[in-house]
């Protein structure tokens, strides 16, 4: 079978479970969220998009950006979008509780240009482009100084739409939202084309969504430089400590004693003892890695809610156009009036409909 017949059945597959999972009431605004994690999206399509405009400037960024998400919202047929980016200092409060958090991240990028263009100038000349890009779609874009978008993200997820009776998908690669999935939340993964449920994360992972943000600090996360316990990777996690695997919720506190226990038993098996050892390294990880409490000030939720309430971008097609002939990226989006219908049209009266 051709790759393109395997993908077509590979989405033809996912609409008819999405479309099996809908409700039957009707939709409102918020019915079907999309929440998008606007950065990991922005840094994805810079990185590996060499998509360059008419002027032979790479553009990348913003078109690898817009892409995505058009097909994201294809896909998911939400009837909101949300968009939020990291502030200034977003990880300042993590890096207080561990200085190295994220140290390590550089940019990594395949550019088809010369390399005497400063990258870094023109990853935030593009980012700051792609905002305004934004504010000419029906979407809501929420960008908080001193908070990281996890944060923001998991209190969207989890508390605001908590009684709206909605379903909330969030769009990211960061591995770290698996903790929230539930009934009412889940997660697309863009890299791998794949919408995660509870039993869709328990069958990749092994673990419960509950028990994520536990296995996480554990096993570690080379992507925010978080070392976990050194020798415990997932293989081994599952062979001496399988309760981490049961479709249960186990609380940190009861992974620690249920591993003091396992060392009481097995006195030999030096693991134990450096797990046990490690417990006051591992809460240090947990407290980054969790998002059930977020690190999200009072005056930041405030400001969050009256975004959420308030804020749906008014949208102009003249506009968008004209941005993308002042930008000389026509030739970025393949048939852009189909493009822009398909993506916004729905979203577009929902927004309509909310500002009567």
């Amino acid at each position: 079978m051709s790759y393109c017949r395997v993908m077509a059945k590979n989405y033809l597959a996912l609409f008819n479970e999405l479309k099996a999972r809908a409700s039957d009431q009707p939709e409102h605004l918020n019915s079907r969220v999309l929440v998008i994690d606007g950065l990991n999206t922005f840094i994805r399509s810079y990185s590996v998009s060499p998509v360059t405009n008419l002027h032979g400037e790479h553009v990348g960024g913003i078109s690898g950006f817009l892409l995505s998400i058009g097909h994201a919202i294809k896909t998911i047929n939400p009837t909101r979008v949300i968009i939020v980016f990291d502030g200034k200092n977003g990880s300042a409060k993590r890096r207080a509780l561990y200085s190295e958090y994220k140290s390590q991240r550089k940019l990594k990028v395949r550019l088809n240009r010369s390399e005497t263009v400063d990258k870094q100038d023109n990853q935030l000349e593009q980012l700051m482009r792609l905002v305004e890009y934004l504010g000419v779609l029906p979407f809501t874009t929420v960008i908080m100084d001193n908070t990281e978008a996890d944060d923001v993200i998991a209190y969207i997820a989890k508390d605001y739409f908590k009684d709206k009776d909605s379903q909330v998908f969030i769009m990211s690669s960061d591995k770290d939202f698996m903790q929230l999935v539930d009934q009412q939340v889940h997660v697309w993964s863009p890299t791998k084309k794949k919408l995660y449920y509870t039993d869709d994360v328990y069958e990749e992972f092994g673990v419960m969504p509950e028990n994520f943000a536990l296995y996480r600090a554990l096993t570690g996360d080379a992507s925010d430089n978080i070392p976990g316990v050194q020798g415990l990777g997932a293989k081994t996690l599952a062979e001496r400590f399988p309760r981490m695997f049961e479709r249960e919720p186990i609380h940190i506190q009861q992974f620690f004693d249920y591993a003091i226990t396992l060392h009481d038993s097995n006195p030999k098996i030096k693991l134990y003892e450096k797990v046990v050892q490690s417990k006051a390294d591992v809460e240090t990880y947990y407290k980054i890695v969790q998002l059930s409490e977020t690190m999200i000030a009072p005056a930041t939720r405030f400001k969050v809610l009256d975004m959420l309430n308030s804020s749906i971008g008014t949208f102009s097609k003249i506009k968008f156009h004209s941005m993308l002939i002042e930008d000389g990226m026509t030739n970025t989006i393949r048939n852009v009036d189909m493009w822009i219908r398909e993506i916004t049209l729905k979203l577009d009266q929902f927004a309509l409909q909310e500002r009567q």
